[in-house]
């Protein structure tokens, strides 16, 4: 009768951690859906109508509610139900059977009860059929693509962001493409985060020569007859991670953390980084017009990064940087 007791036991604790499991994802994923806005946030472009996929709205059944939270939940590592330590433990600590009422009172009726207020609030709404996930993980109520929002985008970026030097940009939060700021805009974007001017006058000394070399690099780039004259993206001549360390001293702080004006810089590095590969790529095959307009590209990258760092140079701070 005692390991009938124990039997049953063990049972009844796995089918609960299922039940949490799978309620847990759902709550999720109703959640972002929920906290999604049709809206274009000040760092997501909104697509133009020739851009943008057609899209049809279905309502959201808990058949599709539960494929957005299994989407979700494989992307995340969760201990498994099955593990026989962690079950071990729970008995251990409950070693005694509580009534039913009990055990669903203290740890299950109040999520199932977020669950299904939240459930009733998304089934009245509608998902698009193109939603996804942006590659941070956010679920967005429209397509994830890497030219979405900006058509310039190089188009040999990763979907998962896999192929860039920092992989938590712009792409990476709001799954699209940042737009290009013109040379000396302080139009976009609207604010900057505070960061102090000791911290920057100290990044600007020990980078401002780095980036010089940089801009130099680019600009001898710019003449290459043949994809021979072209050192690779990675090559350390760009000083291309030089320009990052330069845009977390200026664009985060202790107190702010990664801000979206650091990850919009790096989507800037990024564009460079993958330009500079499409660039020598269509050196190497011979296509002049698609070189040019690769580097054209590569141009407004690196420019519309330099405008976003030249608004934290104050006269305090030191000299602002040339634009090419």
């Amino acid at each position: 009768m005692k390991y009938d007791r124990k039997a049953n036991r063990k049972a009844a604790m796995k089918n609960e951690a299922r039940r949490e499991r799978k309620f847990g994802a759902a709550s999720v994923a109703a959640s972002l859906l929920l906290s999604s806005s049709n809206s274009a946030s000040a760092f997501v472009p909104s697509c133009s109508s020739s851009l943008r996929p057609t899209t049809t709205a279905i309502g959201v059944s808990s058949t599709k509610l539960f494929h957005w939270a299994n989407r979700l939940d494989a992307r995340f590592e969760e201990r498994s139900c099955e593990d026989e330590s962690y079950l071990q433990e729970e008995i251990a600590v409950k070693h005694k059977l509580q009534p039913i009422s009990q055990e669903f009172t203290r740890r299950s009726i109040l999520s199932i009860g977020v669950i299904g207020t939240t459930l009733s609030t998304l089934l009245s709404s509608s998902l698009p059929a193109n939603a996804d996930f942006a590659p941070g993980g956010t679920l967005l109520d429209r397509p994830v693509y890497v030219t979405y929002g900006n058509s310039e985008a190089s188009p040999s970026r990763a979907p998962n962001n896999s192929n860039v030097l920092f992989s938590q940009d712009n792409y990476y939060k709001f799954g699209s493409a940042a737009q290009w700021i013109e040379a000396g805009s302080t139009e976009f974007p609207k604010s900057m985060p505070f960061v102090p001017s000791q911290q920057r006058y100290d990044a600007l000394k020990k980078f401002s020569v780095r980036v010089q070399t940089s801009k130099d690099q680019l600009v001898k780039i710019g003449s290459a007859s043949s994809g021979a004259d072209v050192p690779d993206s990675d090559d350390p001549t760009y000083q291309l991670r030089a320009l990052g360390l330069l845009a977390n001293s200026f664009l985060a702080s202790e107190n702010s953390g990664t801000t979206n004006e650091l990850m919009l810089a790096r989507w800037y590095i990024n564009e460079m980084y993958l330009r500079i590969g499409d660039y020598k790529t269509a050196l190497q095959k011979g296509d002049q017009k698609d070189a040019e307009t690769c580097y054209g590209y590569l141009i407004k990258a690196i420019n519309s990064y330099l405008t976003l760092i030249n608004r934290s140079i104050t006269s305090k701070v030191g000299d602002q940087f040339s634009y090419l």
